[in-house]
């Protein structure tokens, strides 16, 4: 009985300090949410915080919603609302979460037992107190933290970087939407001419006033231009799916898009001062810095991580003679087999991963200008000769109207001359996409803000 009632005498001094002690360290987390599908039914429901936003060419633009969306206002939510973006942000707090880690010191582990004897003859009860503290984690904390900091500059620099080519593909999108909705209206003019024509013919050839050839050349005509608009529709409708999809808009909803002011054009000059400057400013490319500064770090915490002393402890202990003693504990790692070279050598490959990335990516974004600036130079040189023709196809286009109202020229040539006119309006439109294209791309690869370019 005397045995019992010392070992409940013991249980409340040791082993409940213990339970206290593990059920203060535990942290009750909440469920997950209920994942469900949250797409914005309309733009009201958007987001727009402005000041949030960390692009100087965004930040500047005046968000506007009632006059139309242009297309810096689309990348503004798009760069806000967008589903990807969220859960990078989302996984960069990780990385920080991590770097808060990093800075905090080990803590020191204590280790408690108690003999409870069961002889009568034996009236002591033993213990031992043995305190201890992790000697590596203090020894490469310096090293940890600072590896950890860098990782955190690298995925903020990663999520920069990925908010920017968001909101250049926006961009893009809603460009290409209203060139696409342009030439649809350009396509419909040249089909409602060419079904007019179509039922005069048909008429003409009841009446045998015309000849099945031209009826049926009328004919084909007509579903090519036809087949023209059904594809221009698929088209801008993709391209609307994906633009909602980028900005987290329900697929039903429609932006009203309007073209804004017109699109700014990176001077030559700008090109090669960006090009020059480049790993200074683009932010992933800062990113792989930051990687190798980390990596550097982490190689260095490898070094110090092979320090053979280990964990050192001290102990306080009575045994079951009534017989109390210190003494000193430590761990040793025998560096015969490891010696912590498998974890040196992940590091230096992973490091010379990063360079080699550098290297790679700084290379093909000088293929990347290259290609840029000669579809830039191609559409500009196709642009500028359809835009000295183009006064001449309309006006021809005119001067065949009056002569068919005055009977000088029959319906087909007139019809022939109107669609030659729409037809180079159409090609217009389309070197206009294809040199804002090329422009918006050498913008995205030199992460060119506003002040790098001028009106075109």
């Amino acid at each position: 009985m005397r045995q019992v009632m010392r070992f409940n005498g013991v249980r409340p001094k040791w082993f409940s300090c213990i339970i206290a002690l593990s059920l203060q360290a535990c942290a009750s987390g909440n469920p997950a949410p209920t994942v469900k599908v949250q797409l914005a039914p309309g733009v009201d429901r958007l987001h727009v915080d402005i000041s949030s936003l960390r692009l100087a060419p965004l930040n500047a633009h005046i968000f506007d919603p009632s006059d139309g969306l242009d297309p810096t206002e689309v990348a503004v939510l798009a760069v806000l609302n967008s589903p990807d973006l969220a859960a990078r942000r989302a996984a960069a707090r990780i990385v920080g979460a991590q770097a808060f880690a990093a800075g905090l010191l080990p803590d020191p582990q204590i280790v408690l037992s108690a003999d409870f004897p069961l002889h009568p003859s034996v009236n002591t009860t033993a213990y031992n107190v043995s305190p201890s503290l992790d000697l590596v984690g203090l020894l490469t904390h310096s090293t940890a933290l600072r590896a950890a900091r860098a990782s955190n500059r690298q995925a903020d620099l990663d999520l920069l970087w990925a908010e920017w080519r968001t909101a250049q593909q926006a961009r893009l999108l809603a460009v290409t939407i209203l060139a696409g909705e342009e030439r649809i209206r350009l396509l419909e003019s040249i089909a409602a001419g060419l079904d007019r024509r179509g039922e005069r013919t048909n008429r003409a050839l009841a009446l045998g006033d015309s000849s099945l050839p031209a009826t049926a050349a009328d004919l084909a005509a007509g579903l090519d231009t036809r087949g023209q608009i059904d594809a221009a529709r698929h088209d801008s409708a993709k391209a609307r799916g994906d633009l909602n999809a980028l900005i987290g808009l329900d697929p039903a909803a429609r932006l009203n898009l309007v073209a804004g002011p017109p699109p700014a054009e990176v001077t030559e000059d700008a090109i090669d001062r960006a090009l020059a400057s480049l790993p200074q400013r683009r932010p992933d490319l800062l990113a792989l810095v930051a990687g190798r500064e980390a990596q550097d770090a982490n190689l260095r915490k490898s070094i110090l991580a092979r320090f053979p002393l280990i964990n050192l402890g001290f102990s306080h202990q009575r045994d079951n003679g009534a017989a109390i003693s210190n003494g000193l504990a430590a761990t040793l790692v025998i560096p015969i087999f490891n010696r912590g070279r498998g974890d040196l050598a992940i590091q230096k490959a992973t490091r010379d991963s990063l360079s080699a990335e550098y290297q790679a990516r700084l290379d093909q974004t000088a293929a990347d200008v290259a290609a840029a600036r000669r579809d830039r130079n191609a559409a500009r040189i196709a642009l500028a000769r359809l835009q000295a023709q183009l006064p001449g196809f309309i006006a021809a286009a005119d001067r065949a109207r009056d002569a068919e109202r005055r009977r000088d020229i029959d319906s087909a040539m007139y019809l022939s001359l109107d669609q030659a006119a729409v037809r180079a309006r159409l090609s217009v439109l389309d070197q206009q996409l294809a040199l804002t294209s090329a422009n918006v791309s050498l913008e995205t690869v030199l992460f060119l803000p506003s002040d790098e370019s001028k009106p075109s």
